[in-house]
């Protein structure tokens, strides 16, 4: 007696020629599992309009972000010597600000232009995620779904995907780089089954690298995706591997010289002598145990397709080494200054892993046919395959394991659950791994930007030059941006600080007003402040205290030359 499970039977009065429940069952399957995650879309919408709404700081190093394009867009560059005035400079690539300039044309040196920039970029990543889970699930949709959807629900994105920073565009060019790299080197058969392509396909191999360029050029933690890509061309065609090594060395290499030139030293000194910093090995494992916490179900999922790859014949993957790679990337969470945006590569390509793992099950009535994890043989009659059940029709291991998917995403569905109302109900949990993740998500509040308000008015009655740890209140102004607080104290760890330029304009009353948030300033600079300055206001805003110093009358240096 034959115990399997038939797509179709034609003497079975359930079916006729086609046994309806295990499409509907899909169907109400995949609405339970997706509607949530596009809920959360919702959200992330929600608080997209909300911040490009926002004029001020809602993290430190948004504004310095936009002044560095505004910088590049009138042909000085934001690499400049961080012990003298401005004291400004930024220690990213310039690619994510060469991005941004079409942005500043139409809004000026704004937020706005940054903020929306990031968005375009989620929106960029999000799709890369679809299409490599697109053409690698053997275009199922409900995988590349998925795919998208865990992209733009993951509240890490939510939260930190939305502001003026350069991780989500260095992720999204990388993720479409290797999906170039596997349009040019992988086949996939009709079968769904991926082997190499029997001839090289040039013009996704050139973009791909050109992304990849591009991606290291934009933040230098990109190096995950580009060993991806080379460790894949090794794989593919080892000889090729070389010689594209060779071409992107070069390139890459004598761009970086180029600049070094041009900025006399001060970009090798910003990209890579300022980024040499201190590691903490407690806050590699605080941030590992809150991504751990709030990932653990996708994670798992992303396992399972490890250890589907590693199952087949060839063993390794495009998509196994990305996560590979990524993996061991995130150890860079580690370092000072490092936040939860460290994780955003992992996020991607955890997110491909999972969907492609999952999207297996809802083929066939949630069987697994390309990955050999149960007994699949074709019926005679029918061109679907038979799924073995075992005896009496008990549930296999493949049935379990299907059940195991649909359990671990819906769990990941409520681990996920965030909306501006309650950024994360889990911060309680969490808090005490993860210092940034539990501050920012909420709605800006119309206190918050009338406060904001009161600091640029008070800007704006001062006249230039304005010392100020965040570059919002100088920009709306039109005033130059004096300082980036953050990179001098990575500076003044690095022994790299001098401070006696600034520490002399502070003494001599050069700077008509002083606006301190976090207290990055060295305190031998700001032991100058009281001597010459008196604190005016106070303003809280969603990025934390704003304290304002205001010159005293007469503290103006006398001598011209004391500024």
């Amino acid at each position: 007696m034959n115990t399997g499970v038939r797509a179709a039977s034609t003497g079975d009065s359930r079916a006729g020629r086609g046994f309806p429940y295990p499409k509907v069952v899909k169907l109400v399957v995949a609405a339970v599992l997706l509607l949530p995650l596009l809920f959360y879309t919702v959200s992330l919408l929600r608080i997209m309009g909300a911040t490009l709404a926002f004029p001020w700081e809602l993290d430190q190093g948004e504004g310095h972000n936009v002044w560095s394009a505004w910088l590049l867009l009138h042909g000085q560059g934001p690499y400049l010597d961080l012990n003298h005035y401005p004291f400004f400079d930024i220690n990213y690539p310039p690619f994510h600000f060469v991005m941004m300039i079409p942005l500043l044309w139409l809004f000026g040196p704004s937020l706005l232009a940054g903020r929306l920039l990031a968005d375009l970029c989620v929106f960029g990543l999000a799709a890369a995620a679809g299409a490599i889970v697109w053409r690698y699930s053997g275009r199922n949709r409900f995988a590349t779904a998925l795919g998208v959807l865990l992209v733009l629900a993951n509240p890490y994105i939510y939260i930190f995907g939305v502001i003026a920073t350069v991780n989500v565009s260095q992720v999204m060019l990388g993720a479409w780089g290797l999906f170039c790299l596997g349009l040019a080197l992988d086949r996939i058969e009709p079968d769904g089954k991926i082997i190499p392509a029997a001839q090289i396909n040039w013009e996704p191999l050139i973009l791909g690298l050109v992304l990849l360029l591009a991606a290291i050029y934009t933040k230098q933690q990109a190096i995950d995706a580009v060993g991806t890509g080379f460790l894949f061309l090794l794989w593919r065609r080892p000889k090729l591997a070389v010689a594209c090594g060779l071409v992107f060395g070069a390139v890459g290499g004598g761009l970086f010289l180029l600049i070094d030139l041009l900025t006399a030293h001060q970009f090798y000194i910003n990209l890579i002598k300022v980024n040499i910093n201190e590691f903490i090995k407690r806050q590699l494992l605080d941030q590992w145990a809150a991504y751990g916490l709030t990932h653990a179900p996708l994670l798992l999922l992303a396992a399972g397709y490890a250890w589907q790859t590693i199952r087949q014949k060839s063993r390794l993957s495009l998509w196994l080494l990305y996560l590979a790679t990524t993996t061991l990337g995130s150890v860079l969470v580690g370092k000072f200054g490092a936040a939860e945006t460290y994780f955003y590569s992992s996020i991607a390509a955890v997110a491909i892993g999972a969907a492609l793992f999952s999207g297996q099950f809802f083929k066939s009535g949630f069987s697994l046919t390309r990955f050999n994890f149960l007994s699949v043989r074709k019926h005679p009659e029918v061109d679907e395959p038979e799924i073995e059940t075992g005896p009496a029709g008990k549930l296999n291991f493949s049935s379990l394991l299907a059940v195991a998917v649909v359990a671990l995403l819906v769990l990941q569905n409520v681990i996920f659950y965030h909306t501006p109302e309650t950024p994360h109900p889990w911060k309680d949990l969490i808090k005490g791994h993860s210092g940034n993740y539990v501050l920012f998500g909420a709605l800006p509040t119309e206190a918050e930007k009338e406060a904001g308000q009161r600091i640029a008015d008070l800007v704006k009655a001062s006249k230039p030059p304005v010392l100020t740890e965040e570059a919002s209140f100088a920009m709306v102004n039109g005033y130059e941006v004096v300082t980036n607080p953050s990179n001098i104290l990575v500076y003044n760890q690095a022994k790299l600080w001098q401070s006696r330029e600034l520490t002399l304009m502070v003494q001599n009353g050069c700077f008509s007003l002083i606006i301190l948030h976090g207290h990055f300033i060295p305190d031998v600079v700001q032991a100058q402040i009281p001597g010459k300055y008196r604190q005016v206001l106070t303003e809280h805003l969603p990025g934390g205290e704003y304290d304002v110093w205001q010159l005293l009358p007469g503290g103006r240096a006398t001598n011209p030359g004391g500024c």
